[in-house]
C-alpha cells in the first residue's frame, strides 16, 4: 500500500507492506474477528489514516475477554487527528485493547485515549552458533569480538533444567491440539489459543512458520510455534502444562540452520524460565491496556503473536 510505505518511509520491496502480507493481515479468516481487519479513514477521497487489527482473547479464569491490538497504525500529517479518530472507532468495536511498544508519539496518543501501562514484555535471545552468527552479523565494529566472546561464554553456561525434557514432535498444523493456554493452571491472565487461531499464524506469508507439540509419556503437555527469518528463529508462542524451563530448552534445540533464537514474554513465570534456560534479556517494551471495565487483573501473559513481532523484518 502506497500510503503505508510513504508514512513509514520504506520502499516497494519492504516485505511487511507487500500485497500478499497485507491480504493475510487484513482479510485471511480469523476465528476471533468477523470480516476484514484493515481500517482506513478517508478525507477528501484520500486515505488519511490506516490501522490493522490483531484480534485476541484473554482468559481471566472467570471469563473470556475480547480484545485486540492495532498494527501498521499510520496517519497523514495533513489531516490532524485522523489517527486518533481511527483508533477511537476501533475501540468501539472491541471490549478491551492492548498495544505493545510503539514510538513515544504513539504512546502519548495511547495515554490520551485511556491506555495505561500494565505490564512489560521482555525480549530474550540465545546465540546457538556464535561463530556463524559473528560472520553473518550486519554490524561489524570494534565491539563485534566482544559480542562473540560473550556469546561463546553464554553458550557454555548450562541451562538450569528442572524436570526431564519433553519429547518434541513436529506437526503440519495444530488441528486436534488439546494442551492449550489455561489461566487456572498458571494463575495468569492468558491469551486464548484455538487450533484455528494457531493455524492462522502458520499461514503468515512473511515468514516460515512451524508447528510443534510437546509430549511426555505419549501425553500432550503443550506446543510451540516457531518463526524462521533468515538465520534467526523466533519462538513465536509456547505453552506447557509442565516444566517451562524444560519446554523452552526443548524449543531451542529444534533446527540446525539458525544461529540465534529469540523470544518474548511478559509474565514472571515465563521470564524466569527463559533465564534458567540460558536466554539473555536484551530489552523490554511496555504493554499498554485499555480496560475501562477492569476485567484484566494480575500477571498478563502475552507473546510475539499479539502484534507483528513474530514475522516483522526490516
Amino acid at each position: 500500500m502506497h500510503f503505508l510505505r510513504t508514512v513509514f518511509g520504506v520502499g516497494e520491496s519492504h516485505r511487511m507492506f507487500q500485497a500478499d502480507v497485507l491480504r493475510w493481515k487484513c482479510f485471511a479468516p480469523h476465528p476471533f474477528w468477523e470480516g476484514g481487519r484493515g481500517y482506513a479513514l478517508r478525507y477528501q477521497g484520500a486515505i488519511a489514516a490506516f490501522g490493522c487489527v490483531v484480534p485476541c482473547r484473554f482468559l481471566t479464569g472467570s471469563e473470556a475477554v475480547a480484545s485486540c491490538n492495532v498494527i501498521d497504525w499510520a496517519a497523514s500529517k495533513a489531516v490532524p487527528g485522523a489517527g486518533l479518530m481511527l483508533y477511537r472507532h476501533i475501540q468501539s468495536l472491541s471490549g478491551t485493547m492492548i498495544n505493545i511498544g510503539g514510538t513515544e508519539e504513539a504512546r502519548n496518543v495511547l495515554r490520551k485515549t485511556g491506555f495505561q501501562a500494565q505490564a512489560e514484555i521482555q525480549h530474550f535471545t540465545r546465540v546457538v552458533r556464535p561463530w556463524r552468527h559473528f560472520r553473518q552479523a550486519a554490524q561489524m565494529d570494534w565491539k563485534a569480538p566482544l559480542r562473540l566472546a560473550r556469546d561463546y561464554r553464554e553458550l557454555t553456561r548450562s541451562a538450569q533444567a528442572g524436570g526431564p525434557a519433553p519429547t518434541v514432535r513436529r506437526v503440519r498444523n495444530f488441528d486436534g491440539v488439546t494442551a492449550l493456554p489455561d489461566s487456572s493452571i498458571t494463575g495468569q491472565v492468558v491469551c486464548a489459543r484455538t487450533p484455528e487461531s494457531l493455524n492462522y499464524f502458520l499461514g503468515c506469508p512473511a515468514t516460515k512458520a512451524e508447528a510443534y507439540l510437546l509430549e511426555r509419556e505419549n501425553e500432550s503437555v503443550g506446543y510451540f510455534l516457531l518463526s524462521r527469518i533468515g538465520n534467526e528463529c523466533r519462538i513465536a508462542d509456547l505453552w506447557t502444562r509442565s516444566d517451562w524451563t524444560a519446554a523452552y530448552a526443548a524449543a531451542t534445540a529444534v533446527g540446525d540452520d539458525v544461529t540465534q533464537i529469540t523470544v518474548a514474554a511478559s509474565s514472571p513465570l515465563q521470564t524466569r524460565a527463559l533465564e534458567q534456560a540460558g536466554f539473555r534479556r536484551t530489552h523490554s517494551e511496555p504493554v499498554f491496556v485499555l480496560d475501562r471495565d477492569g476485567k484484566l487483573h494480575g500477571d498478563l501473559a502475552v507473546s510475539l503473536l499479539e502484534n507483528d513481532g513474530f514475522y516483522w523484518s526490516r
